[in-house]
């Protein structure tokens, strides 16, 4: 099995995002979602949610926040869905020392995990030497290039199989 645990904030919306979530917050660039569904495609990968977003998201959309649902749709359009989404101690981490805790957490359950990337738009205190060799760091500003998605592809295509 190959993950992505993904981010969305920096990765598939940036700072200059016009679209709104049904609460008002960032949206969703449908432009950002199709590179990642370009990458599920090539690599037959699952999404792992590791955003802030996950603490609305549950695998059951009826127990969803609206703002996750729009999520859910956004990614629908475009033939891809989160399987999954990593559980922290602190989600309200300000200083983003768990996020690379809830990954581990996460991988220690996955029997036949081949490889995997991780999306994300910072690089966090506890994202040890392991977690950094499989980091697609995106720029806020720009958001998941296709340079970051052929990044992305290359690591899980060749990873596959053992590291």
């Amino acid at each position: 099995m190959k993950l992505i645990f993904l981010d969305i904030d920096g990765v598939l919306n940036t700072c200059e995002t016009a679209a709104r979530t049904p609460s008002g917050n960032t949206g969703i660039e449908d432009k950002l979602v199709q590179k990642l569904a370009h990458i599920v495609g090539e690599t037959d990968a699952k999404i792992i949610l590791t955003s802030d977003w996950k603490i609305e998201w549950e695998e059951f959309e009826f127990c969803c926040s609206e703002d996750a649902k729009y999520l859910n749709r956004k990614l629908k359009k475009q033939g891809i869905k989160i399987t999954s989404k990593t559980y922290d101690e602190h989600v309200y981490d300000t200083y983003f020392e768990d996020r690379g805790k809830g990954i581990h957490k996460f991988l220690n359950k996955i029997q036949n995990l081949e490889t995997y990337v991780v999306i994300d738009d910072h690089t966090f205190s506890d994202f040890d030497e392991e977690i950094r060799a499989h980091l697609i760091l995106t720029d806020y500003s720009k958001g998941l290039t296709d340079e970051n998605a052929e990044k992305a592809i290359s690591l899980l295509n060749t990873n596959a199989g053992g590291e």
